[in-house]
């Protein structure tokens, strides 16, 4: 349990959904922590009238690549007019990254055959496609963010697998982080959960231009993309949870403290 009902700070998106908060709240609440939300991020979603084209020939694609919530999201939005469009997409592999994206597959849009939630991370879940798609196959659909690196396309596609990437959201600062990280930071600062690349570019700008010290903030990471982002900031990263679901974050953060309770003792 946590010592002194220490805080979390959960740097998250204006879009991601509040029972997805909910969830990470609830589990580290249970585990003694003060938790709470800093939104870090804003998304805008773009050519959704194209992804709805390709979603209307789903005979033209031998599944759907979807990597964070915000994918289903955009889905979402798409097909909100039509639903009868998924119908076809029902049965055909949806490979998802994390738990929270296949949950939010599985019941907004219904698919049944999601596969690759146990992957933390693209890389993984890259792995786990080229184990199942044959080369021969038709394309892959991947709606992805403005700013997704290239590691599905290139493990993939250096696979001779087949995938149609197609940009559907972009991902901008919270127009409230300027007035709220002066804020947190006023209080004892707590340990800060970063879920993105995007959040750490976010929070280190304000950081400096607050003429804040990064090495005074406990950086947590969900997956190595952002803690290698993190490191590249200056941070020192405290935790690194392996996966992007609250049991994860929470066992890494413990982890975490009783290494350095350890080290505390062997002083």
């Amino acid at each position: 349990m946590a010592g002194n009902c220490k805080r979390v700070i959960l740097c998250k998106g204006l879009s991601e959904k509040s029972n997805m908060q909910e969830m990470y709240i609830k589990t580290l609440e249970s585990a003694g922590y003060n938790c709470e939300c800093l939104q870090t991020l804003q998304f805008e979603f773009v050519n959704i009238s194209d992804l709805r084209t390709c979603l209307s020939v789903a005979d033209k694609y031998s599944g759907l690549i979807l990597t964070s919530p915000r994918t289903v999201e955009a889905v979402a939005l798409a097909i909100k007019e039509d639903t009868s469009i998924l119908y076809h997409w029902e049965h055909m592999p949806a490979y998802c990254v994390g738990s929270m994206t296949e949950s939010l597959a599985r019941n907004q849009l219904n698919l049944q055959h999601c596969v690759g939630s146990q992957s933390g991370n693209s890389k993984q879940l890259a792995e786990k496609i080229v184990l199942d798609i044959k080369k021969d196959s038709k394309p892959l659909l991947y709606p992805c963010s403005e700013i997704a690196r290239e590691t599905i396309s290139c493990i993939v596609g250096d696979s001779g697998i087949s995938i149609e990437k197609i940009v559907v959201y972009r991902t901008l600062e919270s127009k409230t982080l300027e007035q709220e990280l002066p804020k947190i930071l006023e209080e004892s600062p707590g340990i800060f959960v970063f879920f993105s690349p995007s959040t750490v570019e976010h929070i280190t700008a304000q950081l400096k231009k607050n003429f804040c010290s990064i090495k005074d903030i406990k950086a947590v990471a969900i997956g190595p993309v952002t803690k290698d982002a993190l490191i590249d900031s200056g941070f020192n990263v405290y935790a690194t949870a392996n996966k992007p679901e609250p049991a994860a974050l929470m066992q890494a953060i413990i982890a975490a403290e009783s290494t350095e309770t350890l080290k505390k003792k062997n002083l």
